[in-house]
């Protein structure tokens, strides 16, 4: 395969489609290239915050969304001691009022067919080598079914996610950064589900957290996700070990997939988000929130950035190195701050002690919620919380 484009976009996740649909939107002629065909399955907690249902409304997705979605208005957390802080999704003008659990094979799926649908071609099955430039842009070269593929266009964007490869072999990262590790699982029949995320610090390594995020008919996602360093067990067995603490809901549940564990890129604070006609998106640029795990939201929101990025440079006539640099300091200005800090917080606060000793004053003092708050791009909202000790 031969073809020239204005962009290449390498990875059709939530930050390489909503790139190529921001760009098809203002007339550019896009590749997609993903290594899979679709729909594809992706391990993550498929949650979905207002932030990135916000993007998805600016795509027109919202509607089918919340018809195959399962709507979640409130944030429960467990502490070490047991202790229960039970929060309101915020409401704030800019972003829906709720939440969303959607599995990623459904939801990847339905954002790459919109990118699709807008203008973009789809190249499924494609496994990208390496990224040339050739004086009047860059080279895409992999191969498809055993068939070379040679794409040329004026710029690539990378959102191959976690999976740092071809960023090494480009030079653009020296080493693999330290990356989080997460695991999850599905069980079906789980007792007791209501519209609202569980996250608990209870019998998990920290810093990280258990969740159990509800779905549709019985089904929940349950994982758990931390730092590694040596000494600490496999994310597997922490998985299982954090089982016991909502042994109540598993009562008569069965897990019905095995578990999954995957990487979480975190390091955005230091990542590289370009290079000469070169933009980085999503998890590729490291963007998944150090203490949440969060991280379609920032995929979402760099997609549309990158593609803001690129109309201008393309208005201008200017995709210069310099060019390419004005969408790293929009990054910088938009989330810096934001994962500098949670990074901060990731290490210092996440201790037993400390998260048991704020829990019984986050009613009046809004402790926990104005630290989720912050997480999710400082929203500042009214708290409603109770507390009590389980068992």
């Amino acid at each position: 395969m031969n073809a020239y484009f204005d962009v290449a976009v390498i990875g059709a996740g939530p930050a390489g489609s909503s790139t190529a649909y921001f760009l098809t939107r203002q007339g550019f002629k896009v590749a997609l290239l993903d290594k899979s065909s679709f729909p594809r399955d992706k391990t993550c907690g498929d949650g979905l915050t207002p932030r990135a249902l916000s993007v998805l409304d600016d795509m027109g997705l919202l509607p089918s969304l919340v018809k195959v979605g399962h709507r979640v208005n409130a944030v429960e957390i467990t502490v070490p001691n047991g202790r229960v802080a039970m929060m309101p999704i915020p409401r704030e003008p800019k972003f829906p009022p709720f939440s969303l659990v959607i599995t990623r094979k459904i939801l990847d799926a339905i954002i790459c067919e919109r990118a699709i649908a807008s203008g973009a071609q789809f190249i499924g099955e494609a496994h990208i080598q390496g990224i040339e430039e050739d004086g009047q842009g860059v080279v895409i070269r992999g191969e498809q079914q055993g068939h070379p593929v040679n794409i040329r266009a004026r710029v690539a964007v990378i959102a191959t996610g976690a999976n740092t490869k071809l960023l090494v072999n480009m030079n653009l990262l020296r080493t693999p950064p330290h990356m989080m590790v997460a695991a999850r699982t599905y069980f079906e029949n789980v007792e007791g589900l209501q519209d609202h995320f569980c996250m608990s610090f209870q019998n998990v390594p920290l810093p990280g957290y258990g969740w159990l995020f509800p779905m549709n008919e019985g089904l929940a996602n349950i994982g758990i996700g931390f730092s590694t360093r040596e000494g600490r067990p496999s994310v597997q067995s922490a998985l299982r070990s954090f089982f016991p603490v909502i042994q109540d809901l598993l009562k008569h549940a069965h897990q019905i997939e095995p578990i999954r564990s995957y990487p979480i890129r975190t390091d955005f604070a230091t990542a590289p988000t370009f290079g000469n006609r070169i933009l980085l998106v999503g998890e590729a640029a490291g963007l998944v929130n150090p203490l949440t795990g969060d991280g379609i939201d920032y995929a979402l929101e760099s997609g549309k950035i990158a593609a803001e990025n690129l109309a201008t440079a393309f208005d201008l006539g200017d995709l210069s190195l310099g060019q390419m640099a004005r969408y790293d300091q929009r990054l910088r200005e938009q989330f810096q701050a934001t994962f500098v800090f949670c990074e901060q917080l990731r290490k210092g606060l996440l201790k037993p002690w400390l998260l048991n000793f704020l829990a019984p004053f986050a009613h009046h003092h809004r402790v926990l919620w104005d630290l989720w708050a912050t997480f999710n791009n400082d929203i500042q909202t009214p708290i409603s919380s109770r507390r009590h000790v389980r068992g």
